[in-house]
């Protein structure tokens, strides 16, 4: 589900909570009964409206523990992959970087040695 609805949801539990609250009080306080019988009612509306309220609280506790779990768990996921295409992406530029510096010293040494036998030559044809 989006996260829209999840939020709606929500908003919709506390709603019918609250409601029910209010209505299962409202008709306690204008039912004729007389003063114990009615404070027995309330109170008893009361504890049926806390623990319904503690259990929607566990519930909505459980959910988010669990919403937390999948986003580390893919955050997780995401930092590894990314680790890993940067470690690989760092050894092929070191691969790289290595064999580029091979060649410049091959080549360096290439024209070494041509620029040696050039001044060879040009000093053997001196003579």
């Amino acid at each position: 589900m989006s996260e829209a609805v999840e939020t709606n949801k929500g908003g919709f539990f506390v709603g019918l909570l609250l409601g029910g609250a209010v209505g299962a009080v409202t008709s306690l306080l204008m039912a004729p009964k007389a003063g114990e019988k009615l404070r027995k009612d309330l109170w008893s509306t009361y504890q049926t409206w806390l623990d319904k309220s503690s259990q929607i609280a566990s519930t909505l506790s459980n959910k988010t523990e669990e919403v937390v779990s999948k986003v580390s768990d893919k955050t997780d996921d995401i930092v590894s992959t990314v680790s890993d295409k940067t470690e690989d992406m760092v050894t092929k530029v070191t691969d790289k970087a290595t064999h580029l510096v091979d060649t410049a010293k091959e080549n360096k040494q290439l024209v070494s040695d041509s620029i040696q036998a050039a001044k060879t030559t040009f000093q053997n044809n001196q003579h």
